[in-house]
């Protein structure tokens, strides 16, 4: 895929309980995670997009999906790791289908799975907040650590998608934009 190529994608959401199908490597998943960091992380969205699109701040939460038995792999406050999308279940999530080819899929798959083990980017988070608290006026200075958002957009420009905003300036509201997935 040309990296200036735009990515067609399609959603499913689903609620607590459900569970999705046909599930492909490459693809990823946006979270509406519960309790207080969810709620932060929201909030900063909503800051980022006060002006406008602010449905998308409905997203705290992303991950990777590493094969079609449903690992993921997602950046948690222990780093990055591998997990079931059964973690999930509980929660509302929307699976976005991204039209990636075979080897595309193949590089963010090795790419994020370089990445198991690397640290949470916490001042990246912290830098992050700040710079949208005051409107977007510095970028997030790239340390390499990262987010989930920061992990998939990584993972995604390997595979020859391109994005507005570096990976250390994204958030999963950012993702869902791009991808146009609406709650």
């Amino acid at each position: 895929m040309n990296a200036g190529a735009e990515t067609l994608t399609h959603s499913v959401r689903c609620g607590p309980g459900e569970v999705i199908a046909d599930l492909r490597a490459g693809d990823i998943i946006l979270i509406r995670g519960p309790g207080w960091l969810g709620r932060i992380i929201r909030l900063g969205a909503r800051i980022r997009y006060r002006h406008g699109d602010r449905r998308y701040a409905h997203w705290s939460h992303a991950a990777l999906v590493l094969s079609a038995r449903g690992r993921l792999m997602e950046v948690h406050a222990r780093g990055v790791g591998v997990c079931g999308i059964e973690k999930f279940r509980d929660e509302e999530f929307h699976y976005v289908r991204l039209d990636l080819s075979d080897e595309s899929r193949r590089e963010a798959v090795r790419y994020a799975r370089s990445c198991v083990g690397q640290r949470y980017g916490v001042l990246g988070f912290l830098l992050l907040g700040l710079s949208v608290a005051l409107g977007d006026r510095f970028r997030v200075p790239d340390s390499g650590q990262q987010g989930c958002a920061t992990l998939i957009v990584r993972a995604l420009q390997r595979a020859g998608v391109a994005f507005d905003r570096a990976p250390s300036d994204m958030m999963p509201a950012d993702l869902a934009k791009r991808f146009g997935v609406l709650p």
